[in-house]
């Protein structure tokens, strides 16, 4: 999602697992190019275009295994102009807590 709009909703199939295969296939080559390659600037928030910059978007996931794969990251390096990469987010170790991780 963005300010401006919303993506579609994937829905995974039961019993699917979402591996680095699934994700950059379904997800991002089918929902997410789709999502972002949409033309109408000032449709319903389902159909209008939401990203009209695409240089001031940043993509951002978690640090889920099929997020976090090579595949995934260098299909981000390949289609995306600025996305965080798996060394972005923070370590999520126990005894960090948030106001360490900000250095306060």
């Amino acid at each position: 999602m963005s300010y401006r709009a919303v993506s579609e909703l994937h829905i995974i199939p039961k019993g699917q697992t979402v591996n680095a295969d699934y994700y950059v296939r379904e997800i991002l080559n089918k929902s997410l190019m789709s999502t972002m390659q949409r033309q109408p600037e000032e449709a319903s928030v389902l159909r209008r275009k939401m990203l009209p910059d695409m240089s001031r978007a940043i993509f951002q996931q978690d640090g889920a295994p099929a997020h976090t794969a090579k595949r995934t990251q260098e299909w981000c390096d390949n289609n995306l102009i600025e996305f965080w990469t798996r060394k972005t987010w923070p370590g999520n170790s126990r005894t960090s807590i948030p106001l360490k991780i900000c250095g306060q």
